[in-house]
């Protein structure tokens, strides 16, 4: 590293710490610790959010690694890799030089250490078996106290992790159940708690044939859910075979008051993270926090006014429609009957990973903002995050441009920004470990504790201008430019008191023309760079006389600019001009355009601000020009559209002038292949002696994974690949509409060079010797496609955009895949392109392929080897011709 950026990272991370530290005031650290253990509460708009699973995160106490039941293996995901509170606390300045004020933990209470009928581990600290203890491999409750005290006297603030809906998985049923008998099929699981171990009153009492038990009613006597849809499996029967608490019942409540102002009075818990919040009836948590003896009377106890609860609803919106919003908001309460006071912003999240990821439209994202602000009683209070503990990270299924695109935007957002361990260093394994003997996915054994990381500084940078600015934590928000076919422009206006700060992004892959966006700022107002992603930050920026702004967005960029002083935009000699009416049309069909300009000079037709493929068109020498619209790559659908003229030599353009297309599929495919009764009578597999996964939630008959029939549309150089399955279901609410079945779709792209034989992860290579150049990987929580430029046998290749657009029908049980132009490279011919369409189920947690083995498990498919093939279900070569 030079002198120079030595020097410059060294003033950025001091004014870190000095913004930090300016947030609070500050205790005299010669007291005694105790006096730091109750403090006043933030006002969370300031705060930024690192959140942390214990176990993952660092290991500061080996000797609590291994307590000696075969829970610890740091070489294995499901068990105790080693991280504790002790760990924490030794890296507070890690923490905190990246900006963030406020540390989440996952929880810290005494957990379940094996479930042996699930075959996995409770070191996320999810399934609690004494809720009033620190778990044995976490420390204990002077180390907790040790901890809270070292963040209050830094400024900084703690938010624990609860449970209220279940606690480990105890019990289970057999058979067939019937709400009429609740004992009948009831079995206590043997040996799911380790020798000595045994649950605290009320939660011992979990025997549904005791009358001791059944007159207590601790926990509903169900089965686990099998449907989401259904309210009443959703509220009272057992999530993923978790006992179920019956939180209708005073003793459970009064059990989990006291246990959860426990930790505020002994520790100094500053705010609570509330997991699985949907799965718990509205009235629990009015009295919970509310009611007598509530949280909320235990933090005013301690001086903490604004005690602060995030509640996780997995809930995410269809583009421009606010279903996921809804369901947030209704657990907020009302006034008369409040609840929770905050929430993590599920439906941000998935559509951010849909914009910055998927290459779907940055309208989507605009459409989601103004509702954001429009809706939630305080957006300013919410908790927007990118990734987490509970799916694929981000880096899974998009590129590095496209995850600092999305930071750019959360930490310039109303909000509270949450970020997760191992996003400052570029992690895509999705609950790996930070300290070098953890678990990891690739088996690597470092420490990821780098401080001068270039994601570490990227995402450093930003936050201390949002520290030092403002008006990013209170400023009102302005949507000032947005695409609506795809990816392109996004922008923003933030304003508060007189500070005007723009943010700009290109999400596109090329060069995208903003076009005389109204920015809300008066004319000739210079612009000054705080903050840039992939374009240079020394470009002077005015906006025009009448306050508009025009600029050519290098390839997946951004930049943050604030208003400042005034400045001169260099006078422009041009003329051009539109002759052909376009304003307000609607096209189905190529369409001429003329128009006039300077004689030789060249002219681009911008359409939708595509800048970097627009036609050049050069003037004649009276002054005429002549172009097309060519709809071969426009996408299906009644789409809007914008044209501009751009004159590249002097950097002038003419305002948008706009109009409609209209590109529709034909009724009947161009082709139809049956595939019925391959792979749907239960076994699956090249060899047809693969079977299903344990869980009853698989359709054995019908299996999800079966494909009977595909159908090819063309329109252009558009493709419908629609698949009729053997079933269809939704049983876990996915994002995309269906689940228990993954797609891995191979795109044969003829022409391109790289293509690629083996298909990634699958064990498998194309058939006929054939080689792919892209490849879908869609299942219900993930929609991504990537080239084979850097894949391997176990490594996705680059992530690229624009993923195809998913539609469901249950009722016909199809699926359908829609192709854009520009995801098949934009071809002037359809001919010679081929797809290979394989089935396998994901694990929705971490977006990877389950396994394969030879004997039958819950959640693994049985039959087969980790070697052979993870391919459930195919489809011939489909070849195209237009």
């Amino acid at each position: 590293m030079n002198i120079v950026r030595k020097a410059r990272l060294g003033l950025l991370a001091t004014a870190v710490s000095f913004v930090i530290a300016g947030c609070f005031d500050s205790n005299d650290h010669g007291e005694q610790s105790s006096s730091y253990r109750h403090v006043a509460s933030p006002d969370w708009r300031d705060q930024i959010i690192y959140f942390l699973m214990i176990d993952r995160f660092n290991d500061g106490d080996s000797s609590n690694n291994d307590q000696g039941t075969g829970e610890y293996d740091p070489t294995s995901d499901k068990k105790f890799s080693g991280g504790d509170i002790a760990g924490v606390q030794q890296k507070l300045d890690y923490i905190a030089g990246l900006g963030a004020t406020t540390v989440w933990m996952t929880p810290p209470v005494a957990n379940q250490w094996w479930d042996p009928a699930q075959n996995y581990g409770g070191y996320h600290g999810y399934w609690a078996r004494d809720m009033q203890k620190i778990d044995e491999h976490f420390g204990d409750l002077k180390q907790y106290q040790a901890l809270a005290t070292e963040l209050h006297q830094r400024g900084m603030y703690l938010i624990q992790d609860i449970v209220v809906n279940h606690v480990g998985n105890y019990f289970t049923y057999s058979g067939t159940y019937d709400p009429a008998q609740p004992c009948h099929g009831f079995e206590l699981i043997p040996n799911s708690l380790a020798a000595g171990q045994s649950l605290p009153s009320p939660l011992n009492l979990n025997q549904c044939n005791s009358p001791e038990s059944q007159q207590a009613a601790i926990y509903h006597w169900t089965p686990q859910i099998a449907d989401h849809n259904d309210l009443n499996q959703q509220l009272t029967y057992q999530l993923s075979d978790l006992d179920d608490l019956n939180t209708a019942t005073p003793a459970v409540r009064d059990y989990l008051k006291q246990s959860y102002r426990y930790w505020i009075e002994q520790v100094g818990v500053d705010a609570f993270r509330v997991d699985t919040v949907k799965f718990v009836e509205h009235d629990f948590y009015h009295d919970f926090f509310h009611g007598q003896n509530g949280i909320l009377d235990k933090a005013k106890e301690t001086g903490r006014n604004d005690f602060l609860s995030l509640g996780e609803i997995f809930e995410a919106s269809t583009p421009y429609n606010t279903e996921g919003e809804e369901k947030l908001i209704a657990y907020l309460g009302t006034k008369e009957k409040p609840e929770l006071e905050s929430m993590l912003n599920f439906p941000l999240q998935a559509t951010m990973s849909q914009v910055f990821g998927g290459g779907r439209p940055t309208a989507e994202l605009g459409f989601r903002l103004r509702k954001m602000m429009e809706m939630y009683p305080d957006p300013y209070r919410l908790g927007n995050f990118i990734e987490n503990h509970d799916m694929a990270r981000f880096l899974a299924q998009a590129n590095l441009s496209d995850l600092k695109q999305a930071l750019f935007t959360m930490l310039t957002l109303p909000g509270i920004p949450v970020l997760y361990q191992g996003t400052e260093q570029a992690f895509t394994g999705h609950r790996d470990a930070m300290f070098g003997h953890g678990y990891r996915e690739d088996g690597q054994q470092i420490d990821s504790f780098d401080s001068d990381s270039e994601m570490y500084h990227f995402i450093q940078k930003l936050t201390t201008l949002r520290h030092q600015h403002k008006v990013l934590s209170r400023g009102n928000l302005t949507i000032l430019a947005e695409e609506k076919n795809g990816a392109g422009v996004f922008a923003y206006r933030r304003h508060i008191d007189g500070d005007d700060l723009l943010v700009i992004l290109n999400t596109a892959q090329e060069t995208i023309l903003l076009n005389r966006m109204e920015t809300g700022l008066g004319g000739n107002t210079r612009l000054r760079i705080l903050n840039t992603l992939n374009m240079a930050e020394s470009q002077e920026i005015v906006t025009a006389e009448d306050g508009t702004l025009t600029l050519a967005l290098q390839p997946k960029s951004a930049m943050m600019v604030i208003a400042e002083g005034g400045g001169q935009l260099p006078q422009q000699d041009h003329t051009m001009a539109l002759l052909t009416d376009l304003q307000g049309k609607i096209l189905d069909k190529n369409f001429p355009l003329t128009g006039t300009g300077t004689p030789g000079s060249q002219i681009r037709l911008v359409i939708d601000g595509r800048l970097g493929t627009a036609d050049r068109i050069t003037v004649d020498e009276n002054g005429n020009w002549q172009g097309l619209l060519n709809l071969r790559h426009f996408q299906v659908g009644l789409q809007s559209h914008r044209l501009a003229l751009y004159e590249e030599a002097s950097g002038s353009s003419t305002a948008d002038v706009h109009f409609q297309s209209r590109v529709s599929f034909p009724d009947l495919p161009s082709i139809t292949l049956d595939d019925s009764g391959d792979a749907g009578n239960g076994t699956g597999g090249p060899m047809g002696n693969y079977h299903l996964p344990e869980d009853a939630s698989y359709d054995k008959s019908n299996p999800q994974l079966a494909i009977e029939q595909a159908k090819v549309f063309q329109i252009g150089s558009n493709v419908r690949l629609s698949l009729q399955m053997a079933s269809v279901s939704d049983t876990w609410l996915p994002t995309l509409g269906f689940d228990h079945v993954g797609f891995s779709i191979f795109i044969h792209l003829p022409g391109q060079e790289g293509g690629l034989s083996m298909l990634p992860k699958l064990n498998a290579t194309m058939p006929g010797g054939q080689t792919w150049h892209r490849q879908v990987l869609a299942f219900g929580w993930q929609n991504s496609l990537y080239s084979s430029q850097g894949a391997t046998s176990d490594q996705l290749g680059e992530s690229i955009t624009p993923a195809p657009t998913i539609t469901v029908d249950k009722a016909s049980r199809t699926i359908n895949f829609d192709f854009a132009s520009a995801a098949l490279g934009e071809p002037m011919s359809l001919n010679g392109i081929q797809f290979y369409v394989t089935t396998w189920d994901l694990d929705g947690l971490s977006s990877t392929y389950r396994p394969l083995q030879r004997e039958p498990a819950l959640w693994s498919f049985s039959g087969g080897t980790e070697q052979d093939p993870l391919i459930w279900d195919d489809l011939p070569l489909i070849r195209m011709n237009d």
